[in-house]
């Protein structure tokens, strides 16, 4: 499990902006202009840009075509900011919510330096479909699901499971290959769900995957090598037998 300083800065959605645009200008200082670049925002990050549920982050999961040419510009901002070293990362990029198609679905977010640098992110259903493939109990993945269906429910009356079905098709073939089966059915049954109910349902989660995360750190504390992320299911289920959840 990753972790940062407590003494490190969050991104939240009042520095988000400053920090993007600092980070761009930053980079036509070091680059200049005449390489083009572009940075797809995922996970966390995109939630905090374009949701009004996530209030900060500390980190951006993105896709970049060269990760060493906004190295340096990355550990500057890192600096200004007082962010961690690695608030830029392209982790995910290893894990089995990676896509390469995601880039297709990516929209534009902003840009600067006269277009050359430009910010994309993952939403909507297609962000679903990621949450559904990482599914983590200790981070906000499930609870990340639902606040998006309420957003995307507020938005179109005749919403429904095959958005996001085509989704997942899209971006990672079969569902059953990728998806956890008790996952799918899950928000399956979210996607008939009205927004009062998803949003009872987003509270409880919350706390659900809060009190989760501390468990985890508890245990590590105590019996540290334990959890892993090999290991963490393993952990966590035992915590529900212990719990009788």
């Amino acid at each position: 499990m990753t972790q940062f300083s407590i003494e490190k800065t969050l991104i939240t959605k009042e520095n988000a902006y400053p920090i993007l645009k600092a980070f761009a200008k930053e980079y036509k200082k070091q680059n200049g202009t005449s390489v083009p670049v572009e940075l797809v925002i995922v996970g966390g990050g995109s939630i905090l840009l374009n949701y009004g549920f996530r209030e900060a982050t500390q980190d951006f999961d993105i896709m970049v075509q060269s990760l060493g040419m906004i190295k340096n510009v990355s550990y500057r901002i890192a600096d200004l900011y007082n962010l961690p070293d690695n608030w830029l990362n392209t982790d995910f990029m290893r894990t089995a919510s990676y896509s390469d198609k995601l880039r297709e679905v990516s929209k534009h977010f902003c840009s600067f330096n006269n277009g050359s640098l430009e910010f994309r992110t993952v939403n909507g259903e297609y962000l679903i479909a990621m949450k559904m493939v990482s599914a983590r109990e200790y981070r906000n993945d499930i609870s990340d699901v639902v606040g998006i269906l309420i957003y995307m429910k507020n938005e179109s009356e005749n919403f429904s499971m095959d958005r996001i079905d085509y989704a997942i098709n899209f971006l990672y073939g079969k569902q059953e290959d990728v998806i956890k089966e008790d996952v799918y059915d899950k928000v399956k049954e979210y996607a008939k769900w009205s927004v009062p109910e998803l949003e009872k349902e987003y509270d409880v989660l919350t706390q659900m995957e809060k009190q989760t995360k501390h468990e985890l750190i508890d245990i590590n504390e105590k019996y540290q090598g334990v959890v892993k992320e090999e290991s963490i299911d393993t952990v966590i289920a035992g915590l529900r037998r212990r719990k009788g959840r």
